[in-house]
């Protein structure tokens, strides 16, 4: 039956009733609603003045793609003297001087610091944050290239309680870099490890939770408690946002892969 149901009326019916929030509680439905409105009262006055962003990164290991790949496209992007990056680096040893490195590519605001600690995607994120300057922040991975208006969007997007959790473009293996479907596909059912919010409103709900100590889940845990905060948590696609394939410990990804591999897609 759901085959037959039209995208246009099936994402509808999905969002309202199935989508991930829903099963957490029902008033997530009415903060979505709030979401789209404050978007829509938000759109008419414009922003006569950008406010600077704090591009925030956790690293360990992940060296070569954020240099060659983070780093060329934030240099591309507009309005690069409102950005400050604040890089936190845990025990990375894939590059020599990483911060040097890192100065040789991007010759903006920078704050780094590094530590011998046992790794957790939550634990670097959360120094990252803390070390920053500016009250609007972007979370993000090392391994993404970013839209060219990318201070445009996080101030857009982070006007009054709302938090912004892009949907990005998760790009396959050995694939070229064009937002194409044959490419790669939309993180619309999940990817909420990139954000951009108040830095007082990721302090207010508890930052990234450091229990967790693999791969996965601090990002949903995370978005389940803005809604349980109550601000507006506003989702959508962006297509300057491209997640690079990189070898994943994530079952779904490693599956991808495969598939890419064996010709089916």
């Amino acid at each position: 039956m759901k085959q037959f149901i039209p995208q246009f009326i099936k994402f509808p019916l999905w969002f309202l009733f199935k989508s991930p929030q829903r099963k957490f509680a029902w008033f997530t439905l009415w903060l979505d609603i709030l979401s789209l409105i404050s978007f829509a009262f938000y759109s008419v006055f414009k922003i006569k003045k950008l406010k600077p962003i704090s591009i925030c990164v956790g690293l360990s290991n992940r060296s070569p793609i954020f240099l060659n790949t983070f780093l060329s496209s934030l240099n591309n992007v507009k309005n690069k003297h409102l950005i400050e990056l604040s890089v936190f680096d845990c025990n990375s040893t894939d590059v020599e001087d990483l911060e040097t490195e890192i100065k040789k590519k991007w010759v903006g605001n920078l704050i780094f610091s590094n530590k011998e600690m046992k790794f957790t995607r939550a634990a670097t994120f959360n120094n990252a944050v803390l070390q920053s300057n500016n009250e609007t922040i972007l979370i993000c991975d090392a391994d993404f290239s970013l839209p060219i208006n990318i201070v445009q969007l996080c101030n857009n997007y982070t006007r009054g309680s709302m938090v912004w959790f892009p949907i990005v473009f998760y790009l396959y293996k050995n694939k070229p870099k064009i937002f194409d479907k044959k490419n790669g596909e939309w993180m619309q059912w999940g990817g909420k490890g990139i954000l951009a919010t108040s830095k007082k409103h990721f302090i207010n709900v508890g930052m990234l939770n450091t229990d967790f100590t693999e791969w996965g889940r601090e990002d949903d845990e995370l978005w389940q408690r803005f809604y349980q905060h109550k601000y507006l948590v506003f989702r959508s696609r962006c297509k300057g946002f491209l997640h690079h394939w990189h070898p994943s410990l994530n079952p779904k990804y490693q599956e991808l892969a495969t598939m890419v591999d064996e010709g089916k897609i």
